[in-house]
């Protein structure tokens, strides 16, 4: 028997006792030479006194389970295998003797010292926590290598990730963690600090097959290093198949905090890009950006405070950057007053050709800043946004709240915007044919609404301004119409 198959065996053999049977069964051979006790009684054979259980006999307290113990063919206990909990030996060594096909790694708690390693062409594979307890993987000082990643688990399927903080945070440590599936792959209950100074990303995720799936849940990341441009999580340009970010932190990178608009180049994989209940905070040039057909944005949470620390600075809510298509849904995003640069809290870059924004509310309080911007459309088609149940709020001074150019077929439906900042126009269009707006109320400390060589259905619509107030039951609209002065 080789090193490995006894290591193995080991690893396995622990598995097994947390069932109790395996260890209970050898105590019980024992005695296995002894006359069984009499089942229709609870005395001896003799009669003399009740039978007491040798305690060594009892089985042994049930262990907790190993999780995602019984998805897998081969279990191995990392430690009982070998690597050390304490970081004072690398475990790569270990990695790459026992990762393997339908093969779990399981890791007890404890600090692994984890060199850079790439991991590649499995068949269902997974690392994980072994228990509730969060083991910590630590790059080794001075083991940053350009720009590439620290640990990549690359054209994989069926990959899991579970319950791993990587702290990469010692001096001349880091580079990204990466997961390149061929299939479907699941990263959960993971956690990442730490950086190289010429680092890009610190978790990057694609799904190379069109039909795969990716689950990235509860991902928390937050950027404190000096560390130039850093994306939080980046979906690479050959993602093809549907990931999704779920219930993820992440917060002060300096260019962008979920960077998903990759896969929407020419010659992308045109995979689509999903957030659900994430948290994403003061992160440069945007803090989500989405380009493909079909991606989505929904009960996300965004918050912009104040810009981490970076010369460049535009910090943008969700940017929409190629495709068209995309929704972004139930979201709740705040600008603080003290931002001043930005674009602003939703922007349609100019190849972008028009997304869905429902359900969301934007307190805008950065003066100057508006909540919703569209550069002027450069693709084919209309390229006009459609904005329902969209509120928009907050104390922001001067400037529009909504700014719209060179976009056809825009539509406004049961929006409400108040912005009583001083000199706080309401919806500037520009150059946009065929728009709408109806059952909608504009209030605000400027002027509604400014059409230029635009035209616009209005219907069931109040516009308020400190001057008086005006309802329009239904109207087309054009450059004429509504201008300063003339709009009550």
């Amino acid at each position: 028997m080789n090193r490995r198959q006894l290591l193995r065996q080991s690893a396995v053999t622990g598995i097994v006792g947390v069932t109790g049977v395996a260890v209970y069964r050898q105590v019980v051979d024992r005695f296995s030479n002894e006359p069984p006790p009499n089942r229709d009684t609870d005395t001896d054979p003799n009669g003399d006194d009740q039978i007491e259980t040798p305690a060594d006999l009892s089985p042994p307290a049930e262990e907790e389970p190993v999780r995602h113990g019984d998805e897998f063919g081969t279990v191995v206990d990392a430690v009982k295998a070998g690597a050390d909990p304490e970081g004072n030996e690398p475990i790569d060594d270990f990695l790459n003797e026992y990762a393997d096909d339908d093969t779990l790694l399981s890791f007890p708690a404890g600090t692994y010292l984890l060199p850079q390693i790439r991991l590649t062409e499995y068949d269902h594979l997974g690392v994980v926590a072994a228990h509730e307890e969060h083991p910590t993987f630590v790059a080794p000082a001075n083991s940053c290598i350009d720009t590439d990643p620290h640990i990549q688990f690359d054209q994989i399927t069926n990959f899991l990730l579970e319950g791993i903080d990587f702290d990469f945070s010692r001096d001349g440590a880091g580079g990204a963690v990466n997961v390149i599936a061929s299939g479907d792959a699941t990263v959960r209950d993971v956690t990442a600090q730490g950086s190289c100074r010429q680092q890009i990303a610190m978790f990057r995720i694609d799904i190379r097959d069109p039909e795969g799936t990716g689950l990235v849940e509860r991902l928390r990341m937050q950027n404190a290093e000096n560390s130039g441009w850093m994306t939080g999580a980046y979906v690479g340009q050959r993602h093809s198949g549907e990931v999704t970010f779920r219930d993820c932190e992440l917060s002060e990178f300096t260019d962008n905090g979920l960077y998903g608009s990759a896969p929407g180049v020419s010659d992308g994989g045109g995979g689509t890009v999903h957030t659900e209940g994430g948290h994403f905070e003061n992160n440069n040039v945007s803090n989500i950006r989405l380009g493909t057909d079909g991606s989505t944005a929904r009960d996300d949470t965004i918050v912009v405070e104040s810009a981490p620390k970076i010369d460049s600075i535009n910090l943008r809510g969700i940017r929409f950057r190629r495709g068209s298509g995309q929704l972004v849904e139930d979201c709740d995003i705040r600008f603080g007053p003290e931002v001043t640069n930005s674009f602003g809290a939703i922007v349609f870059h100019a190849d972008n050709g028009g997304a869905r924004v429902a359900n969301t509310q934007v307190t805008m309080d950065s003066d100057d800043i508006p909540a919703i911007k569209g550069f002027y459309h450069s693709g084919g088609g209309e390229g006009g946004p459609t904005f329902e149940n969209l509120t928009v709020d907050g104390e922001a001074k001067r400037g529009y709240t909504v700014q719209l150019n060179g976009r056809d077929g825009t539509v406004f439906r049961n929006c409400t915007i108040e912005q009583r900042g001083d000199h706080r126009d309401g919806i500037r269009v520009a150059y946009s044919e065929g728009c709408e707006l109806v059952d909608s109320r504009i209030d605000v400390s400027g002027y509604p609404l400014i059409l230029r060589d635009s035209t616009m259905t209005i219907r069931n619509t109040t516009f308020v301004t400190p001057d008086g107030e005006r309802h329009v039951d239904h109207m087309e609209a054009g450059p004429g119409d509504f201008r300063p002065g003339t709009w009550t």
